[in-house]
């Protein structure tokens, strides 16, 4: 859980920062923050280890499936609370 917490603190900071640099709307920024780290640091990891470990491609493709929809789920909640005082 506290692994689930610091994942959350540092999705919701990166989404800041890309909102603020990018505008738009704080959802959008959430989700596509979300998809972008995924895919940069759980995906890739995911997969490079998996093949050297030589794990069947389905194991691999569930467990990144599995945080997909984890940091999905986390931008959607961080984005439909956008930063107080805004």
């Amino acid at each position: 859980m506290i692994v689930s917490f610091v994942t959350s603190w540092v999705l919701a900071g990166a989404t800041f920062i890309a909102w603020k640099f990018y505008g738009g709307g704080f959802l959008a920024s959430a989700l596509v923050t979300g998809v972008l780290l995924w895919a940069g640091f759980t995906a890739a990891r995911f997969i490079t280890h998996d093949a050297f470990d030589r794990r069947p491609r389905g194991l691999t493709i569930l467990n990144i499936a599995h945080e997909l929809v984890t940091v999905l789920v986390m931008a959607l909640i961080i984005g439909v609370w956008p930063p107080a005082g805004v």
